[in-house]
């Protein structure tokens, strides 16, 4: 393996920095009287724990990056990553791309890794929150990792976490892929080279880490199973535009399951129109002008036909609204439509259906 040059002097410099520090310690009272109250140790007390994805952008400050690296936990103190990059002299030599950064790393050794880029190239791919897995397959492939039938071969033979197993439905329990719901949309970077195998890897673990069993429990609180919870975010993903309104949104389905009456979302019906490979060809994945007979379409995603929720989830939902449907927002509503006269993807939201009838009339049709 090949090493940037300047690579062992500084970490030469890092452990020569890690003797000033003791010195100073046997000299002064106490730690905090060298870096203050902030002061850790060089290696932590526990070890290692998961990689963070962090992308170093030009023009960030020592104290930016130490505030970012601190919130993501990959180090302990913000004052001794800023300390360290003083003593080195290298506040101008912070690498700006793409790092994968284990979290509770000695400040060293992070230190370090930002200021020497990285030799190893990395492929790097971001999903948005609420497109369905075949969506992603052509984002992966854009990307570099591989064909787009070999993202969804990886999704078809993926093994999920066993946080998280329990939660998977069994092969042929839902159609299409049963790992629907479980690819967390987030930005990936992996290094250059990786396989769709490993991709799909890394984004059901992303999923179970941010799908957490805090989130899990207060979703079961709802009366709803993890699984369902999930399902109902892809809805709101899908018909949210607004962060604000997705717990609002959220409760409105609720009030709909509790009267065990119809969801009655347009994306549950985009969903079961795209199930026919000849309507994908011609409209895509989420038809936009559905027809009569799409919504009389009889698949049991269809909220406009059937009560309750789909038998899956619709797309793959973000952490905010995975948020929502674990903790809505306790309100009378019972209806909303899409606000047109804004047109900003906001809505109006009305209690009867004599407010959702005016409501329709001065705003525009659902």
């Amino acid at each position: 393996m090949n090493v940037v040059p300047g690579r062992r002097a500084w970490l030469g410099i890092a452990i020569a920095v890690a003797a000033i520090l003791g010195a100073s310690y046997l000299i002064a009272r106490t730690p905090g009287d060298v870096l203050g109250p902030d002061i850790v140790s060089a290696t932590p007390a526990s070890a290692p724990g998961s990689e963070v994805n962090y992308t170093l952008e030009e023009g960030r400050s020592a104290g930016d990056v130490a505030a970012d690296l601190k919130q993501l936990g990959v180090i302990q103190s913000a004052r001794q990553f800023e300390l360290l990059v003083s003593l080195m002299g290298v506040q101008d030599r912070l690498s700006a791309g793409d790092y994968r950064l284990k979290k509770g790393s000695p400040t060293a050794l992070v230190v370090d890794e930002l200021t020497v880029k990285d030799s190893v190239p990395v492929q790097k791919v971001t999903f948005p929150e609420g497109i369905r897995v075949e969506e992603m397959a052509t984002i992966a492939e854009k990307a570099g990792f591989g064909t787009a039938q070999q993202f969804l071969d990886a999704v078809t033979n993926a093994v999920p976490p066993s946080s998280i197993a329990a939660m998977v439905p069994p092969a042929g329990a839902v159609p299409g892929y049963r790992l629907q719901g479980f690819l967390f949309p987030d930005t990936y970077i992996l290094p250059s080279g990786s396989t769709d195998a490993q991709l799909v890897q890394l984004m059901l673990q992303t999923f179970s880490e941010r799908y957490s069993q805090t989130l899990r429990d207060e979703a079961s609180a709802q009366g709803v199973t993890p699984y369902q919870a999930l399902t109902l975010a892809s809805i709101i993903e899908r018909e949210a535009v607004i962060p604000a309104e997705r717990p609002i949104i959220a409760g409105v389905f609720y009030n709909r399951l509790a009267a065990k009456d119809l969801i009655g979302a347009d994306a549950t019906v985009q969903f079961a129109v795209a199930l026919d490979p000849a309507s994908v060809a011609k409209y895509g994945y989420w038809k936009k002008n559905l027809t009569i007979d799409d919504l009389a379409n009889k698949s049991p995603y269809n909220t406009r036909l059937f009560p309750g929720l789909p038998p899956g989830p619709i797309a793959n939902p973000g952490l905010a609204s995975i948020d929502a449907a674990a903790n809505p927002q306790k309100t009378p509503y019972y209806f909303f439509v899409a606000n047109a006269k804004k047109g900003d993807g906001s809505h109006v939201f009305a209690v009867t259906q004599a407010e959702q009838d005016q409501n329709i009339a001065e705003y525009g049709s659902p």
